[in-house]
């Protein structure tokens, strides 16, 4: 019996790979049950992407430099064709360091974090598999503020903010401390929360070492603890500390 790839060059085979792929509905196993998502494990995705390349003609090479990753993607039934290639920035995760100026995780641990994640990165962009950034788009949002109701204007009150309106501009003192008023939620997070995050961290991988992978999760998301929202730093720490507590003593 022919074989229906051997004619095919390498963007027929990976359109073909990636519908197996989708049709295989593969199920996400990693997860976090305290913040509420799930995502794709490498585990998850290279196995049946190993069966259904080799299914197709496929086969992969992945080079790492400085700058990132680029993964190749080769017809093996025409040697002499092209590779697709798929490039993932590298970025260096820091590692975490304790109150007390200790490294919790050493450089090879982050690299090896970082690895993993452009692996999966990799092939996720390679497969075309979408995957909704949970934390991101969760953290730090207020679903009461979304849902609750506008009360419908009272016309006294409207009298009220008219009379508001016309009076004296505000003062430059006013000014700002309604600027601070205004801007005291939001923003980047500060020193203390910082500390108390990358404390919070320390104190889970303490509690668990297994843990650690969820940690680079977190330094990854915030590029090392440098980029984060107080809001979001805030709802981090509150996760982090029911997690801990949930160890107990």
């Amino acid at each position: 019996m022919a074989n229906i790839y051997e004619a095919m060059n390498v963007r027929q085979k990976l359109a073909k790979a990636r519908l197996y792929f989708l049709n295989q509905k593969v199920q996400k196993s990693g997860k976090n049950m305290h913040l509420e998502f799930k995502y794709f494990e490498l585990e998850d995705i290279v196995p049946p992407a190993t069966r259904i390349f080799a299914r197709v003609g496929l086969t992969t090479e992945i080079d790492f430099t400085d700058e990132g990753a680029v993964m190749k993607v080769y017809n093996v039934d025409n040697i002499e064709e092209a590779p697709m290639q798929f490039r993932v920035p590298y970025r260096e995760v820091k590692p975490i360091v304790s109150n007390a100026g200790k490294e919790v995780t050493n450089p090879m641990q982050a690299l090896g974090s970082s690895i993993t994640y452009l692996r999966r990165y990799l092939w996720m962009a390679v497969l075309d598999i979408t995957e909704p950034d949970d934390i991101d788009a969760n953290l730090g949002s207020d679903d009461q503020a979304e849902d609750e109701e506008i009360p419908a204007p009272n016309p006294e009150t409207a009298k009220k903010e008219k009379k508001k309106k016309s009076a004296a501009p505000a003062t430059p003192k006013e000014r700002e401390e309604a600027k601070k008023e205004m801007t005291g939620t939001d923003g980047q997070a500060d020193e203390l929360q910082i500390k108390a995050l990358k404390e919070a961290c320390k104190t889970l991988m303490d509690k668990d070492s297994d843990q650690e992978e969820f940690v680079q999760q977190i330094a990854m998301k915030t590029n090392g603890f440098t980029n984060v929202t107080r809001a979001a730093c805030e709802q981090l720490i509150q996760n982090l500390g029911e997690m801990i507590a949930a160890y107990g003593e």
